[in-house]
């Protein structure tokens, strides 16, 4: 695997997108030949490794940024690649903004991703991330005021999402679904280059699946994996998460392309399962005890046990809560709360109160309010 990008940034950043130091060199690496991964540091929110196969003469692109800007500045970067080998082929991994937002620049070609998948995509609309960053930015304005807990945490919440969303821009972003679908497992074949596509999910999302080029050895492995950051289940069950981890492990793949963070290796997965070993283990003696979803979150991510684990360090450890929720969800344990949109809010506002405390982790932007 290329240790440095073959093709770099037109000006490489100084810093992440959050601002934060670069673990690695943000460009197009070859991973073999004509398998592609634009990698970008450090695989926070939004920071979403592309794939890209040369199939001689033609490319498929995997999956696309969480806005135009950036996807089109992906496609800039890959121009050397797509000039003689024109994208014709899309294939999204799964729903998350982050993987298909950019997939209008190519409604005129195939798109291809799981049926859960595209049933999944209409849940989260850019109109509704558009708003929620405007108003984002005015609670996160407003002062703190010990007389108001809620207000406290509307500030709490404004500065977090307005964090996260700084760095994009969701204006023209028109959500273009995938053409094709498919369930379990699909071969495509590209100018005699063969292309496997296998569903994982629901694990990470409702719909999630691997990219994997055989006669090359890379396998793109979407969200089911990340790698320095920590990761999250928004569907689940468990089982389906650890067991698409392994299923990663089947391949034996000579470049293992997260969808956030460095290139994997077999040890990063190891670390991951270890994490969805450990902290759902722990969360369930918590529920047990009687807490609530976000009560065990906060137990577990604040405990010292947890604060001597590798994976305290990795980015974004707050989506514990999400994954704790999601875990409760499983185990049949049923917690109050607003519906719709409001309860959304409110999940995201439980996750910016935990985030709060954790100021040593990454993004800073996001995570240290003063």
């Amino acid at each position: 695997m290329a240790k440095q990008p073959i093709l770099r940034q037109p000006s490489p950043a100084a810093t992440t997108r959050f601002g934060e130091v670069p673990h690695f060199t943000q460009g197009l690496y070859e991973c073999a030949a004509g398998a592609y991964a634009y990698m970008v540091p450090n695989g926070s929110w939004g920071e979403t490794n592309i794939g890209l196969i040369d199939c001689g003469g033609e490319s498929v692109l995997i999956d696309t940024c969480w806005d135009l800007k950036f996807t089109r500045e992906l496609l800039k970067v890959c121009e050397p690649v797509t000039c003689r080998s024109p994208i014709e082929y899309m294939i999204n991994t799964h729903a998350d903004g982050d993987h298909c937002w950019g997939n209008q620049l190519f409604a005129d070609k195939p798109i291809i991703a799981t049926a859960n998948t595209q049933a999944a995509m209409a849940h989260i609309r850019p109109d509704s991330l558009r708003l929620l960053k405007g108003a984002s930015r005015v609670m996160a304005r407003l002062p703190k005021l010990a007389v108001s807990q809620r207000a406290n945490q509307a500030v709490v919440l404004g500065h977090y999402m307005a964090g996260m969303f700084a760095p994009y821009d969701f204006t023209g972003v028109a959500l273009t679904p995938p053409t094709e679908t498919f369930s379990g497992e699909r071969s495509l074949y590209v100018r005699g280059t063969q292309i496997v596509l296998r569903e994982l999910g629901p694990a990470h999302s409702d719909g999630d699946a691997l990219v994997y080029v055989p006669s090359k050895g890379v396998l793109y492995a979407g969200d089911i994996l990340f790698v320095g950051a920590t990761p999250v289940m928004w569907a689940g069950p468990l089982e389906n998460m650890t067991a698409g981890l392994r299923a990663l492990c089947d391949y034996k793949a000579q470049a293992i392309v997260p969808g956030h963070g460095p290139f994997a290796t077999l040890a990063d997965i190891e670390r991951l399962l270890e994490y969805w070993d450990w902290v759902p283990e722990r969360l369930q003696r918590c529920a047990l005890s009687g807490m609530s979803s976000f009560e065990a979150a906060h137990s577990v991510a604040l405990s010292q046990e947890f604060q001597q684990k590798a994976f305290a360090k990795w980015d974004s450890a707050e989506r514990i809560v999400t994954s704790a929720a999601t875990l409760y969800r499983e185990w049949g344990i049923s917690e109050d709360g607003l519906p719709g949109k409001l309860g959304e809010l409110a999940h995201f506002a439980r996750q910016a109160t935990l985030a709060e405390q954790l100021a040593d982790n990454t993004p800073r932007r996001m995570h240290r309010f003063n």
